[in-house]
This record gives structure tokens, sequence and C-alpha cells, in this order.
């Protein structure tokens, strides 16, 4: 992200996001331009659950308050200047929203703005621009973000939108509407309302103007989608087409009964799960998308960017990536030397390996990462560093590398030396795990060859590569001056034969 000259920016900042089935509230700390994400807080709060007429009901009126009451807590030390509290649909439709504002400014002590839908759409979607970058300049993005009570989309190119629409189409709202008369019922009924909603809007058109668009989902109900998919071994990294019409067959022929749990829906979205999938399904028919990327952006990001202010433009994808695994790695106290040691010889061996292994840029552009990486979890357990450093990462707040890049550079940190991780390898697309164990086995090389830790004794050396296997080729006496290196690579041609690569030395 990029911000006002920090000395004028507090150093902490504050949003709250009062939306139609969740309160959220992020905390960000801030300095030379970086942001830290300090805490998320989440509360099912269903502000418009159960109204009648537009009202929000005592209950929901209560939960709201005594959430916003828990949130306060973490939010001492800041002033007026350093929040943002912003509310959305269910604060622009309710007939008795004034008197919720009312009091929510007053447990705050600082003012609550109801944004309308477009504001909201533009703010998601400057948060996807600036927190998970943008892939090509002249690539155009279509984001799609489903709440409780309506639905975003933000369309545009080089992180500006061209187009920003709220349609009232919700989870919480369409649960409320039609899902008293049965699962398969309701569905149907969600469904073709979403439908009717879309055809309101020639977003079709306007979506197939942007060329070559990428298609990024925001919010919980998003998520859940994909994480019930991957759990039911229907997707890995994107949400398919396909793989949506699988869903909707479970759920309406009532093969899955949602209210009694799926693998991998959080208990918390089992209510208003159907509902939400009714509403993506007639998004992938309407709009004729073939995948959508889940993205974890959210109109908080939005909110606190339009606070501090943004600098102009958003990263590019690599860009804000690049920047991202620099700042891990200073974090983490990586040896900045040993991994541009490793890199180096790493990317020797890609070159040679590019054209008979079919190796392309993003290939090289994950190896370049796992190198700056491969020693990142030394500070947690040396011995293990390996299957530590693996673990931060996936675990990492890292803008810019969705969760595909970060999952495949884990996997090369955790395949970097000892064992093969030959379990791991199948967590990934089948037409993908001979890339990556070819990948695996160039970081092993490298970190092998750059055993000494030192400029001075880095080898020279050539490598022959065919689709079989590699033949190193080491200058002179290297190996007998360097017996540790001699004994890995021992060990490593027995490694890498058993994933059906030739090692010869």
């Amino acid at each position: 992200m990029a911000g006002q000259n920090h000395s004028v920016v507090p150093r902490f900042w504050a949003a709250l996001d009062l939306g139609s089935n969740s309160f959220h509230l992020l905390l960000v700390g801030i300095e030379d331009d970086r942001v830290t994400v300090l805490e998320r807080l989440k509360e099912k709060v269903q502000l418009l659950g159960g109204a009648e007429d537009g009202v929000i009901q005592a209950e929901a009126f209560t939960r709201g308050l005594q959430c916003i009451a828990r949130f306060k807590q973490r939010l001492s030390g800041l002033d007026n200047a350093q929040m943002v509290v912003m509310g959305t649909h269910a604060l622009r439709r309710a007939k008795n929203a004034d008197p919720f504002i009312e009091q929510v400014g007053s447990i705050l002590g600082s003012p609550l703005s109801v944004i309308s839908g477009r504001h909201e759409a533009e703010l998601i979607f400057k948060a996807v621009g600036f927190g998970f970058g943008v892939r090509q300049q002249d690539k155009g993005q279509m984001v799609i973000d489903i709440g409780g009570g309506s639905t975003e989309f933000g369309l545009g190119a080089k992180g500006q939108a061209s187009t920003a629409l709220s349609l009232e189409m919700g989870c919480v709202a369409y649960k409320d509407l039609f899902f008293k008369a049965g699962q398969s019922v309701g569905y149907e009924a969600a469904k073709r309302t979403a439908l009717e909603c879309l055809d309101d809007f020639d977003l079709s058109s306007i979506f197939d103007g942007l060329k070559d668009a990428e298609v990024l989902g925001t919010s919980g109900t998003i998520e859940s989608v994909q994480k019930v998919l991957r759990a039911n071994g229907w997707v890995r990294d994107t949400i398919t087409a396909d793989a949506m019409q699988r869903l909707e067959a479970a759920i309406v022929d009532e093969q899955w009964i949602v209210e009694a749990g799926l693998p991998g829906l959080s208990p918390d979205r089992v209510d208003i799960f159907p509902a939400g999938v009714a509403i993506l399904k007639a998004c992938f028919e309407k709009l004729r998308l073939e995948s959508l990327r889940f993205v974890d952006v959210s109109l908080l990001n939005g909110m606190i960017l339009d606070a501090i202010g943004t600098g102009g433009r958003p990263y590019m994808r690599s860009e804000l990536a690049n920047r991202s695994v620099d700042e891990l790695a200073q974090r983490f106290g990586v040896d900045r030397k040993q991994a541009s040691r490793v890199g180096a010889t790493a990317l020797a061996l890609f070159e040679a390996a590019r054209s008979p292994w079919v190796l392309g840029e993003e290939s090289k552009q994950w190896l370049v990462w796992a190198a700056q990486l491969h020693e990142l979890g030394m500070q947690v357990n040396v011995r293990h560093y390996h299957r530590h450093g693996s673990y931060i990462l996936k675990h990492a707040e890292l803008p810019g590398v969705d969760e595909h890049e970060r999952n495949i550079v884990a996997l090369l940190i955790r395949g970097h030396r000892r064992s093969l991780p030959g379990l791991a390898f199948q967590a990934f697309d089948p037409t993908l795990v001979q890339t990556l164990t070819r990948l695996v086995a160039i970081l092993r090389l490298a970190a092998i060859l750059e055993r000494s830790h030192s400029d001075g004794e880095s080898p020279i050396f050539t490598a022959a590569v065919s689709a079989e296997g590699l033949k190193l080729n080491l200058e002179n006496d290297w190996l007998a001056k360097h017996k540790l290196s001699a004994k890995e690579l021992e060990v490593e041609i027995v490694q890498l034969a058993t994933a059906g690569i030739e090692l010869e030395v």
C-alpha cells in the first residue's frame, strides 16, 4: 500500500464495517509506508435478520450494540481521527436506522457514516487493487462481493473502477425471504430472484468489454463456497462453473442437508450458505463465468486506504508481491546474503532446465520467492526450519501473493532439504505436480551447492538437462574440497530417483 507521508498519518487506524450479516473490525499499524494488520474481529449480528417491514428487530438492535461495546475495548487509545466507521445495506434500508446510528456513535465516541452501495463497491474494488494487486495494466478486473443484504460489483482496469454497482440481493435477506419453505424450494426461488435482479443491469455486456478480465470474489460468502468445494475435492484453487453446478445439484436434490453442516463450512454460516450459493450461481450463469478466485481483501481495507490516502495508483501484482516477500524475510531475520547465493545458483539451474523441463516465467517467480524465503523458519527451530518456514508462509499476511502461489512456495520451502514431501504434492493439480517436483529438485541442489554460506565458496558449474534428469559438471576438485556438499549430493542422487529424476554429478 502506498500512503501519505507517514509523519502526518496516525500510527494506528481502525476500520469498523457494520454489515448486514456481520460486524467487522480491522486494526492496523502504519510505519514507513507499510501497513501491518494488528487485529481482526468479526461477530455475526444479522442486523436485518427477522426484520419486518424494514424495521430492525429489538433482539438484533441489542446484538448490534453489544457487539460494538465489545469492539470498543480494543479501540482504547485511539481518537476519532484514527477510526473509520461505516454502515452498509442494513443501515441504508432500515426504517429505524437513526436511533441505532446515534447509539453506536455514543458508544464509540466516533461518528458512523452510512455509505451508498456504489461507494461500497468502489471501496471494495480499490481494496483489491491495493491489497491484492493488478496483474497487468491493460487487464480488466471484475470484483464481486456478496454480503448479507446486497451484492456489490466493481468493474474496471488499472486499479480504477469504471463501473460500480450495488444490487439488492444478499444471503441474509434471501434466507429470510425464501428458505422458510425448505432448502430445495428456497434455493430455486432465491436463484430465480437473483437472476431477475441481474437482468435489470447490463453487467454482462460491460463485462464482455473488459478484455481477458480476471474475476475476483471477496466476502465470507464466496470464501465459504470455496472452502466447501475444496473440502469435497471439487476445486483446488479457484471456484469453477463445473464445481458450482455440482454444488447446486447437491443442494437442490438435497443430497446435502446444509443445516446438518458440511465439510469445510463454518457453523456460523450454515443458515445463510444456500442463499449465498444461489446468488453466486446466478452470477456465474448470467455473466457466463468460467471461474472466480477468492481474495482475502475486504471493504475494511478500502476504508483504511480511503482514510490515509493511496498515493495515486495501486501496486502491480508483481511489485506488491515482491515487496511482501521482502518484508516477510526482513521480519524473520532471513540471511539475505545466503538467500541471494541460493537464488543465483537456483536461477542458473533453472535457465539450463527451462526448455527441456518446460518451465515458464511463473515457475521462475515461485522459485525466486522460495529461494528468498527458504531459511524463513530458522528463528523457530534450526533442526526443522524447512517445516517451520513452510508453515509460516502458509499463514502469513502476504499481499499480492494469492493462496495458490503461497501454497506452492510453501511446498518448495518444505521440500528443499531432507526427505521429499511426497504426500504434499497430492494437494495440487496433477498437471502441476511434475513442474513442482522439478522446481523442488532445483532448489534442493542450489541449497546443497551453497552449503558453505560464503561467497568465495560458491561453485562454478554447468548443467546438462534432459527430460529424464540432469548432469552437474563442477569445476576441478570442488567436490574434494567441499566434503559436506559431496556427501549430500550422493544422498540426493537417491532422493531424486524416488521422484523420477536422474541426477549425475
